[in-house]
């Protein structure tokens, strides 16, 4: 009975395989039909799986218009080569000097008093006039006259001590003078640009003090007297443009000059370390390098 079952299973296997392989077999493809007369064909769809993109309308958007520009303006725009452009986009950091004093004159009158004296302090005014070769460099002419203070500390050498101090009494000095400078700079004070050079002043020239009309000979006042001495200056300063043709001007000037006391029979360098203030008038009255600020 086993026998004939398994027989009549495998028949029924043999004959139901090429079945299952028939609906297995994909159908062939059928092919597209074509489009009728004058209709528009449809592009084809996107076939790339998962993105999901659909590019078409991109593609339907008109190319970007360009503008003619006329053959004139094209002719008159300038040219900029590369060292134009380079000079352009500089920072200029250090800008030009506004306030020139170039073959400009300078009248400068001040006031001053002695700073190393402890007994007798020596006070009184000065002018100044110089010419500028360059902006740098100018040539002065410098006249002054003396007073003389004495301070607390003579009447208490005297009271005191009875000491005696010997002193040069000057008069007054004329001196010739080159002036050099080598500083220009800019500061800002209560929101206002204010200009200043640091200088440096050295000169040579005469002073007369109190013992010039003194004769050489005491036996003989008659005769010639000792005459103006040989003094000279050195000083810095500084000079604060508030204008094109007005500035404050501080220095410490150094004048130096030997004499011989009336008294004594000695004679020393004699030192007036005065401190000078005044105000600086210039000819012609505009600056030629306002253009520049």
């Amino acid at each position: 009975m086993t026998r004939p079952l398994a027989a009549v299973t495998g028949l029924l296997l043999v004959l139901s395989a090429p079945a299952a392989r028939a609906q297995a077999t994909p159908p062939p493809a059928q092919p597209a039909p074509a489009p009728a007369p004058g209709a528009q064909e449809k592009p084809p769809e996107p076939t790339t799986e998962g993105l999901g993109l659909d590019l078409t309308e991109e593609a339907k958007k008109p190319a970007p218009s360009t503008v003619a520009v006329p053959s004139d303006k094209v002719k008159d725009a300038p040219v900029l080569d590369e060292q134009s452009l380079v000079e352009d986009d500089r920072v200029k950091s250090i800008q030009r000097k506004v306030f020139l004093k170039t073959h400009r004159f300078e009248l400068l009158p001040t006031i001053f008093v002695s700073v190393n004296d402890p007994y007798y302090s020596k006070w009184g005014g000065a002018l100044r006039g110089s010419f500028f070769l360059s902006d740098t460099l100018a040539v002065a002419v410098h006249a002054s006259i003396y007073d003389l203070l004495p301070t607390d500390d003579v009447r208490t050498a005297k009271a005191n001590f009875q000491s005696r101090i010997f002193y040069s009494v000057p008069k007054w000095s004329v001196l010739g003078a080159v002036e050099w400078s080598p500083i220009y700079g800019k500061a800002t004070i209560f929101n206002s640009i204010i200009h200043f050079d640091g200088f440096i002043l050295a000169g040579l020239g005469a002073l007369w003090s109190d013992t010039s009309s003194t004769p050489l000979d005491s036996k003989n006042p008659g005769g010639p007297t000792r005459g103006p001495h040989i003094a000279g200056e050195f000083g810095i300063g500084l000079r604060f443009m508030t204008t094109d043709w007005l500035a404050v001007n501080i220095a410490l000037i150094d004048t130096a000059y030997v004499d011989q006391p009336a008294g004594t029979n000695k004679g020393a360098v004699q030192n007036i370390l005065a401190l000078n203030a005044g105000i600086s008038l210039f000819f012609p009255f505009r600056s030629t390098g306002r253009e520049s600020e």
